[in-house]
């Protein structure tokens, strides 16, 4: 009679509580061993009389993956590759979509914006693998997923969302960030058949997860066991009696501390199918036979690059704008802070434009050595950023596919270098055209010009006199006048022993000095006259 009393109480509190959908039941051994995920993993399954899913022994067919990896931080560009992603695999009609995961977390708004495309997958199934780790905004994405598996040695877990405090330090947000995130969470556990509650404690960390666990015996062998997932607030409100039916609980979660589980203890909990040693041995217990892989594109790359380091792009190009305000006139440091502040907020247009970067790269080099030239001559800066934007133009601008096909294969290897080698004989050898073709032009083609149509002067050189030879009037002390900007190569005047004024090019130490001002020369070496401004 007691132990009927004692059952009816734990079936009333069962029903009780899942009519309130704080609860989760689930067989006490359901710490599957991995082969018996894998087995389950590759045949369909049936459900016992308790709920577990028993495989059904019928033959497999082989199945068509498209892999998709989604690594480093949750953002913009993440979303794009991924939307574009889902687009070309959707071609191949495969049977699985396979998001390969590998990821800190990032904004929430690309979180979201990623999760709703998988969503809205329809056809083939979608599968997350956590390849090392999907924490914060990546747990999110993982249980988008209809099915979830992990490698060895991998993390999930930890999506409370965060920003930066005034003292620096991370702090989590408040309720009106933490409710829809759970809102979602709670939609993902829902549609995908993940643990509820558990999903919750994800994001909050005042949250405690407790898991109560009866023995129902009959006569001497136990039947089952009937476990509970329950919040600890409802824990406490219990009676004497259902506290001593239940035993003692298990903290699955710790009040003041968010879910985060490896591998083996999402499986036990009911996250994940399975647990793998690597890709190979998944692929096999899915009975995966052929595969695919996207890649991203150049623009896709530029820009998850440029986001990683946009925060530093953002800090260094605002300072360089604080000291050109600071500065007389506009010259380099204004010129630095508006490239860099456009590379951040251009790059993110970069997947977009992916089939001309090559011609913008080569636009902005030819933009950066007029710059070198016409505004901030001598300071080399923008002459090595142009060369290096037009050498980059000029290598993604060959593709190994250009390749003569009568060029013979090389034999088989891990590596082939044969079309970067051809890559680099190509750029070499417009290197040298580039070189020689001036050279040779100015010598032997422009002088064959008629008079004035020739864009060389024709100069008499006998009375010329070289730069070193030009400045011996000049003496350190000697004190001009600025007619140019020195920014820091211009002209200023000086006058001479006999009355006369000369211009001559001055260059200072790095200041920018602005036309008309006072200089006095401070050093002359090997030709060059260094300057600085005088004091008032």
């Amino acid at each position: 009679m007691r132990l009927f009393s004692s059952i009816f109480s734990a079936l009333l509190l069962s029903v009780a509580f899942a009519a309130a959908d704080t609860t989760t039941v689930k067989p006490a051994d359901s710490t599957a061993t991995d082969s018996a995920a894998k087995v389950s993993a590759t045949e369909p399954t049936t459900t016992d009389s308790i709920g577990r899913e028993a495989p059904s022994r019928m033959t497999d067919a082989k199945k068509h993956a498209v892999w998709i990896k989604l690594e480093g931080d949750v953002e913009p560009a993440m979303f794009e590759f991924c939307a574009r992603a889902i687009d070309d695999a959707l071609k191949e009609n495969p049977d699985y979509i396979v998001f390969e995961i590998n990821t800190f977390g990032g904004r929430l708004d690309a979180a979201f914006d990623i999760v709703d495309t998988i969503m809205a997958v329809k056809g083939p199934e979608t599968i997350a693998l956590v390849k090392k780790k999907a924490i914060s905004a990546g747990s999110l994405i993982a249980l988008a997923c209809k099915k979830l598996y992990m490698l060895e040695a991998t993390t999930i877990g930890d999506c409370a969302p965060i920003v930066q405090g005034g003292d620096g330090t991370p702090q989590i947000v408040g309720e009106k960030i933490q409710s829809p995130l759970r809102a979602k969470f709670r939609n993902l556990a829902q549609r995908n058949g993940y643990p509820e509650l558990l999903s919750s404690s994800f994001v909050t960390p005042e949250l405690e997860i407790l898991e109560l666990t009866a023995k129902l015996d009959k006569g001497k062998k136990t039947e089952r066991d009937t476990v509970l997932i329950i919040e600890g607030e409802k824990y406490t409100v219990l009676d004497s009696a259902a506290k001593a039916f239940w035993g003692a609980p298990k903290i699955l979660v710790k009040e003041g501390e968010l879910l985060t589980m490896t591998d083996k203890e999402a499986q036990e909990l009911g996250f994940s199918k399975g647990t793998f040693k690597d890709r190979a041995e998944f692929e096999t217990s899915l009975a995966i036979e052929s595969r695919s892989e996207v890649e991203t594109t150049l623009g896709e790359d530029i820009a998850s690059a440029i986001a990683a380091i946009a925060g530093i792009l953002l800090i260094l190009g605002f300072g360089a704008l604080y000291i050109e305000f600071k500065t007389p006139g506009f010259g380099l440091f204004g010129i630095i802070g508006i490239i860099l502040i456009g590379i951040v907020f251009l790059g993110q247009f970069a997947p977009q434009l992916d089939g001309y970067i090559p011609a913008i790269l080569l636009v902005a080099g030819i933009a950066l050595f007029l710059v070198e030239i016409f505004v901030m001559p001598g300071t080399f800066l923008f002459g090595v950023g142009g060369i290096a934007c037009m050498i980059l133009a000029l290598a993604l601008s060959f593709s190994p596919s250009e390749i003569p096909e009568y060029i013979p294969e090389s034999i088989e290897t891990t590596f082939d270098a044969t079309p970067w080698l051809f890559g680099l004989l190509y750029m070499l050898c417009c290197a040298a055209i580039a070189l020689v073709f001036p050279i040779a032009a100015s010598k032997y083609l422009i002088p064959l010009l008629p008079e004035g149509w020739t864009p060389m002067l024709k100069t008499d050189l006998e009375n010329a006199a070289s730069p070193t030879e030009s400045v011996q009037e000049i003496h350190v002390g000697d004190v001009g006048v600025a007619k140019t900007f020195l920014r820091p190569v211009g002209q200023a005047s000086f006058t001479m022993s006999d009355g006369s004024t000369k211009l001559f090019d001055v260059q200072t130490h790095g200041e920018i000095i602005e036309a008309g001002s006072p200089v006095k020369v401070e050093a002359v070496q090997e030709g060059h006259i260094w300057v600085g401004l005088v004091n008032p």
